[in-house]
């Protein structure tokens, strides 16, 4: 069931743009990356730094993918108990972040998203998007119990 608050805030301008600016922010640094590859070729040669980049976005993706494991079941654990964690939901957007940074090529991408995993700046991170996004964890927790 889709929650018809989410359609309504996408019909709103003012909501529309924050969306634009946030997507803005995150597309800096595939941008910025893309100077620092075209530096480093240089010095490494092509075929080697196309290697490294890949193994850092194979490596990212499996990283990512325990994260997100990770995340999910504690999550799952949280409302199979009926209990509400603010902080298993809140870093949920900041895991969805991180893998985005870590599947992406680029050394910058890679260092982003290693500092944002840690568990300090990953909370804070997904804390800072759910309210940016005005998503209700709460709400969300509430109709996952009823829909199980």
């Amino acid at each position: 069931m889709l929650d018809i608050k989410c359609i309504l805030k996408f019909l709103d301008f003012e909501y529309a743009v924050l969306y634009l600016y946030a997507v803005l922010m995150v597309a800096l640094i595939p941008f910025l990356d893309c100077i620092i590859i075209l530096w480093a070729v240089h010095y490494t040669g092509e075929y080697l730094f196309i290697a490294i980049l890949a193994a850092m976005s194979l490596g990212g993706f499996f990283f990512s993918r325990t994260l997100l494991k990770k995340n999910l079941m504690a999550i799952k654990l949280d409302y199979k108990s009926s209990k509400y964690s603010d902080y298993n939901y809140s870093k949920l957007p900041g895991t969805l972040l991180i893998s985005f940074f870590l599947i992406m090529p680029g050394c910058l991408s890679f260092l982003t998203a290693l500092v944002l995993s840690q568990p300090r700046i990953h909370y804070k991170t997904g804390r800072w998007i759910s309210r940016f996004l005005k998503i209700d964890w709460q709400e969300i927790h509430e109709f996952i119990i009823i829909m199980d």
